[in-house]
């Protein structure tokens, strides 16, 4: 468990960037805030694609979950090397975004597909509030240091990224060896199907965390707007103040999700739309940004857990390598990658460049978003069955 937790430091290294954008923009003047973002979504995608690819690769016993964790790490380390020599051009910059993403989509899914085989059901659901508590622990020291770093250089976030080799020389010692998956003879039973759940709980996770990444994608540009001389490093801290509110409330995830079940969801969405107004009815108050980025961020510790103990529950030996993918990797992937196409593409149009005003349009996508949550569960629960679809 240890070895989990420690990789889950790196889990959110891709965000080290988000209080470099406006400056990255000022870099790469000729392209606009949304090319920028454009360009790091690419991570999302890329995450997505090598989720897709080397799920069924690993199913196939083509190679194991714990060699696809290893080679993502490592990628995830050279890129931090390459960003050394590659950082003059915009293509460098989406080219960096490309390998990010494919170590991303390595060693994020791996890492969970082996928690999902080695952990009880009960087991499960407080670890997975431990480990997103280490996702967003990471997702500070992130987004300080590229804060920080991104004020010197504005690839400072991606030299960051070389941390991930010692993290993979542990990882190779530490985490157990696996066996590739046997191939089945024509006389064995045939795998099990995918229950329909995991893909609700997926589709649940990827328009969370296309709604989520408004938050952080969009703060650099805030405080600029709000009249900041230095929004790059402050964006860092009220970035890490978002990732506080994850910590936090991931330690208590485990009693919650208990008692409350999948009406904790709709209760991250309460916690975006809370934090959302707040971002656009007080948008020249650093006191109350770093409040609403804290709130916002305690979203990410009710959804993420819970939808991973829910698939993880509801997975077997023969499904877990894919539904782990869908759960950690396409899905929220695809709803980080159209995040910006959606809310920055629209409200660009509605309200131009007023980031005030993307907020709270984001914030009544978010309590639309909630209330489907909560009609969809208690209609469940009055037709006789669990929150994850099974016959009481």
């Amino acid at each position: 468990m240890g070895t989990i937790l420690l990789v889950a430091l790196l889990q959110m290294a891709q965000i080290t960037l988000n209080p470099a954008i406006d400056t990255i923009v000022e870099v790469f003047s000729p392209h606009s805030l949304a090319d920028v973002q454009k360009a790091l979504a690419l991570i999302s995608i890329v995450s997505m694609l090598s989720g897709v690819v080397s799920a069924p690769l690993i199913s196939r016993g083509v190679f194991s979950k714990r060699a696809a964790m290893l080679a993502g790490l490592t990628l995830l380390g050279v890129t931090g090397i390459c960003s050394l020599l590659l950082h003059t051009e915009f293509w460098h910059l989406q080219m960096l975004s490309v390998m990010v993403g494919a170590a991303m989509g390595l060693f994020i899914v791996n890492t969970a597909s082996v928690f999902f085989d080695n952990f009880t059901d009960e087991e499960r659901q407080p670890i997975a509030g431990y480990q997103t508590s280490c996702i967003n622990a990471g997702g500070i020291f992130w987004n300080l240091a590229g804060g920080i770093l991104c004020t010197l250089v504005w690839y400072g976030g991606y030299l960051m990224l070389m941390l991930a080799l010692p993290v993979t020389v542990l990882a190779w010692f530490t985490v157990p060896k696996t066996e590739k998956v046997k191939k089945r003879e024509k006389t064995d039973a045939p795998p099990e199907k995918m229950k329909p759940m995991i893909f609700y709980y997926c589709a649940i996770l990827g328009i969370f965390m296309a709604i989520y990444n408004v938050v952080g994608a969009n703060i650099a540009t805030h405080l600029r707007q709000a009249g900041v001389e230095n929004p790059a490093a402050l964006a860092g801290f009220a970035s890490a103040a978002q990732m506080a509110g994850g910590v936090v409330c991931g330690l208590f995830f485990g009693k919650l999700s208990a008692k409350l079940g999948d009406l904790l969801l709709a209760c991250a969405c309460l916690a975006l739309v809370v934090g959302f107004a707040l971002l656009g009815l007080f948008p020249n108050s650093i006191v109350i940004t770093f409040i609403a980025m804290f709130v916002a961020g305690m979203s990410l510790s009710f959804t993420a857990p819970r939808v991973m103990f829910a698939v993880s529950a509801l997975a077997n030996l023969d499904t877990s390598a894919i539904a782990s993918a869908l759960a950690n990797s396409i899905a929220p992937s695809l709803g980080a990658f159209v995040s910006p196409y959606i809310f920055t593409e629209i409200t660009l149009k509605l309200f131009g460049e007023a980031t005030g005003s993307r907020y709270l349009f984001t914030a009544g996508v978010a309590a639309v978003f909630g209330a489907v949550i909560v009609a969809a569960t208690l209609r469940r629960r009055k037709s006789g069955y669990t929150d994850m679809g099974e016959k009481i």
